[in-house]
């Protein structure tokens, strides 16, 4: 498996089942890495296997992740992402502040740069510290 350089997840507080008289939650829209979209489906699994409970057993809007009723329970999922895919660090915004991103960069790389920046950022500290030992191994 190839390293993950860094992740970035773009989420919502939003209530996605209105019909259903549900309550509104945290929900993971996006995820990108080094190389654009990232596929959803290591993602699905995490969630699936840790983090899905009987209060979100109602079929999950496919292009989503969640719910997480807390921001910290969004920070525990994005950071144990984070280890599953072996990246140096994640990085969650809101889509407020992305769409603040994108409307003051002036240039692409200053948008990657400002999205690599902004936000709640984890750093992986395992994956600095193997990488640290495999300069002498």
């Amino acid at each position: 498996m190839n390293d993950t350089e860094y992740i970035v997840g773009v989420y919502n507080y939003i209530n996605a089942f209105p019909e259903i008289h549900s309550d509104s939650a945290y929900y993971l829209l996006y995820l990108l890495d080094e190389k654009g979209l990232l596929d959803k489906s290591a993602a699905r699994k995490l969630y699936d296997d840790r983090f899905k409970s009987e209060l979100s057993s109602a079929d999950i809007h496919q292009n989503m992740i969640g719910p997480f009723d807390s921001t910290d329970a969004l920070n525990q999922f994005a950071f144990q992402l984070c280890e599953e895919l072996n990246a140096e660090k994640v990085s969650l915004l809101s889509v407020q502040e992305y769409n603040g991103l994108l409307e003051s960069s002036q240039t692409a790389s200053d948008f990657h740069r400002d999205l690599l920046l902004k936000g709640n950022i984890m750093e992986n500290i395992e994956r600095k510290k193997k990488g640290f030992l495999r300069r002498f191994f």
